[in-house]
């Protein structure tokens, strides 16, 4: 949901993973299961691998409460 999501060199995203907001995954990274990206408000998550996000694994940016 959102986006826009940008998926770039050898991304997986397989399972029940869920990705919202605007993300940018490149470069060897496996999102599986039921793993959860989340970019709150306008907040960008940037992902670059290689690595492996997984089974419950939850990530998720949010402003901070002083910028608020």
């Amino acid at each position: 949901r959102g986006g826009p999501i940008l998926l770039d060199d050898r991304v997986l995203i397989e399972g029940q993973a869920c990705i919202q907001g605007e993300i940018l995954i490149e470069h060897q990274v496996e999102i599986s299961g039921r793993a959860t990206v989340i970019a709150f408000d306008g907040n960008t998550i940037h992902l670059r691998g290689p690595k492996v996000i997984n089974g419950e694994d939850r990530i998720t940016r949010t402003p901070l409460v002083g910028s608020l």
